[in-house]
């Protein structure tokens, strides 16, 4: 859970020009899926918006929990395992955010490539760190094979940069 903190906290100076760039992009959803959301939730600021959130870190999903009830933020949060479980057992929404999710991914693309087709959704946000654990910049940031799987799709996508991640909005 340490990264996952660690995440929020850097995400947390620019959540707010973050989710006006997605939305710029996206349209405002009416329903959000964050797959492998940890403690992103916790920087969200919009409360008209239904909020799904699911990981494998029932810690972090008690937090989002009490954040949500606190807040009176509207969803759901539940334990999902995106590397085991199928997500075509997931609802359909607007759009989803899988921040910092997709590199576990890297070794099994054909699993990627299916949760990727699979998701019931227009729009997929993805996420990668662009520093390692350590704080030092990566030498090749951006994830080349992520974007030849989208290409594999055909899917369209723009990325929106800051100092220490990469986002990709993904139209499918």
């Amino acid at each position: 859970m340490k990264l996952e903190k660690k995440s929020v906290q850097e995400r947390k100076e620019f959540s707010k020009e973050l989710y006006e760039k997605i939305f710029s992009i996206t349209g405002k959803p009416k329903k959000i899926l964050d797959l492998g959301c940890g403690l992103n939730p916790l920087n969200f600021l919009y409360k008209n918006i239904y909020y799904l959130a699911c990981d494998v870190d029932n810690e972090a999903l008690k937090r989002v929990k009490k954040y949500f009830k606190k807040n009176k933020i509207k969803g759901e949060v539940f334990y999902f395992d995106v590397k085991q479980d199928d997500v075509n057992g997931l609802d359909k929404v607007d759009v989803v955010f899988s921040f910092k999710v997709f590199d576990i991914f890297n070794r099994n693309k054909k699993k990627a490539l299916e949760v990727l087709k699979d998701i019931k959704s227009k729009y997929i946000v993805v996420s990668f760190a662009t520093k390692t654990a350590r704080g030092k910049r990566m030498r090749y940031p951006r994830r080349k094979w992520f974007e030849n799987l989208l290409l594999k799709l055909t899917y369209d996508y723009d990325i929106i940069r800051y100092y220490n991640e990469v986002f990709y909005v993904v139209k499918k």
